[in-house]
């Protein structure tokens, strides 16, 4: 075993560590899910053809590599750059270095030089090192496998003290889930209890179980008098988990919708994770213009106070008419008050009204001390930019329900000379359905715009043939900043744009 095939052995292996980089990347944000890297991986491969075309050459390059020791080299600095598109630099927002992230990538290290070793002390040449070259993105989620009921375990005392902390005093808690809303309701159920509330409420989108005992941990204050706890699932059993030590009074489901399908697999599932919030609540709020939640709700009658809420009839526990930025709000068809707001927060509105019903509050007292609510950051927020037009931001986290608002605000705003733009990825983690909707999109969105910048491959298809099939002029970016760049050269002080969705980095 000569100096030459060691140094190239450990070349292999250091550079299948420098993979790790982007795999972090990945775990991070699909929430160290096992599985979610080589998803992504592949997701990567079928978007660029080059990319299919340099892993096939890894494969036929693995042949000569038996006979020429620098083929193997060139095999792992290739893997270091596929797939092509999915940089070590994070775009949309930074890798968070945590304990938990460390661990991950120093079990991945272990592996990767465990394998090498193997391959070295066994006489397998460079085949098992190269192959784990290869696959880097595959040991990293057996990694994330390997380690997920440890992480789940070590987590508990954290958890634990959480719970404790929240359940030290009788307050009301109140858990808000669903599909669509979350953080919408739960910030305007926020402004209006704190008129005469103080009240702890889990910030931004803090919606799973570290999150929330993280929020709870760190904010949760003595003389707090009501807890808000948003939760949000990927899988069955996550928001049970939750309850079990949050144990919210009253529940909230905003709606169902198909969103995060790829993951749920179908709007039943949907349905069934998020109905976990209601089991140990006495009383639960929900969408009264959602039939399938409606049709669910009806089996919690006997046991619970469910009170429907809509935006559309007033034979509901609570309806809210919107007109013109104005909220008129009804308890048992009752004319109670009004709110000024702009109508994105009709429904979430309608939700805490029910909440304040669920609460035993007097209703009128606080609809009369909220004169009017504002929105959430990046939710359809409207704002002027350096250049002098109007931005629409609804970046955060587009969803089939919300989009017919964007399109509202789109065509309402501006004037016969202004041009509307449209600036988006899609949308995302629809399952089956995800072509459809986002074709559904283009078209709907055709009818309001003047040219749409597309952003990024995941949805550049649907979004086409549906501009192509309405005539509306389109570009295609890589990214969301190439999109803003061209978008600033031709753009007018009284033109608008909707930024409709913005895709995290590691989607192609």
């Amino acid at each position: 075993m000569n100096l030459i095939y060691i140094a190239t052995l450990g070349i292999i292996t250091l550079a299948s560590c420098v993979n790790s980089v982007r795999w972090e990347r990945i775990a991070q944000r699909e929430h160290y899910i096992p599985g979610s890297i080589t998803k992504f991986y592949f997701r990567w491969v079928r978007s660029r053809s080059l990319n299919r075309f340099l892993l096939f050459t890894s494969f036929i390059l693995c042949i000569f590599s038996l006979f020429f020791v620098y083929v193997p080299l060139l095999i792992s600095i290739l893997n270091i750059f596929t797939p092509i598109g999915l940089s070590f630099k994070p775009r949309t927002s930074p890798v968070n270095v945590t304990e938990r992230l460390k661990r991950a990538t120093y079990f991945y290290y272990f592996l990767i030089v465990i394998i090498s070793i193997i391959s070295l002390s066994f006489g397998y040449g460079y085949l098992l090192a190269l192959a784990a070259n290869m696959f880097s993105f595959f040991i990293y989620d057996q990694a994330l496998r390997f380690l997920f009921n440890y992480e789940k375990n070590k987590s508990r005392p954290f958890v634990n003290s959480a719970s404790k902390i929240i359940n030290s005093k009788s307050i009301p808690v109140i858990g808000i889930t669903g599909s669509y809303s979350k953080t919408t309701t739960k910030n305007t159920l926020t402004q209006i209890l704190n008129q005469s509330n103080k009240v702890f409420v889990t910030p931004e989108s803090y919606n799973n179980r570290l999150g929330i005992a993280k929020a709870i941990n760190e904010g949760f204050e003595e003389d707090h008098e009501i807890a808000i706890i948003e939760m949000g699932t990927y899988s069955n059993g996550e928001i049970r988990e939750i309850c079990s030590w949050v144990r919210p009074h009253i529940s909230v489901i905003t709606g169902i919708a198909p969103v995060h399908l790829e993951r749920m697999k179908s709007l039943e599932n949907i349905l069934d994770a998020k109905s976990e919030i209601v089991e140990l609540a006495g009383s639960v709020v929900i969408n009264g213009d959602d039939e399938m939640l409606l049709n669910e709700a009806r089996l919690w009658t006997n046991q619970k106070n469910v009170y429907d809420c809509s935006i559309t009839s007033k034979q509901a526990a609570v309806c809210v008419d919107y007109d013109d930025g104005k909220h008129d709000i009804y308890v048992a068809n009752k004319y109670i008050g009004t709110i000024y707001g702009p109508k994105l927060l009709q429904l979430s509105i309608s939700l805490s009204v029910g909440v304040l019903l669920a609460l035993d509050l007097d209703v009128k007292k606080y609809i009369n001390e909220t004169d009017s609510l504002e929105k959430s950051k990046h939710r359809q927020n409207i704002i002027k930019s350096d250049l002098g037009h109007t931005i629409i931001d609804n970046s955060f986290n587009s969803n089939p329900m919300g989009i017919e608002y964007s399109l509202e605000s789109l065509q309402e705003l501006g004037s016969t000379e202004s041009l509307r733009y449209l600036v988006t990825p899609g949308m995302i983690e629809l399952g089956s359905d995800q072509f459809a909707i986002n074709y559904a999109f283009a078209s709907e969105a055709s009818q309001i715009i003047d040219k749409a910048l597309i952003v990024g491959k995941t949805n550049k298809n649907a979004l086409k043939i549906g501009f192509q099939e309405h005539d509306i002029d389109y570009e295609i970016f890589l990214n969301r900043d190439e999109a803003v760049k061209y978008l600033n050269s031709i753009i007018k002080p009284e033109d608008i744009v909707l930024y409709e969705n913005d895709l995290p980095d590691h989607y192609p």
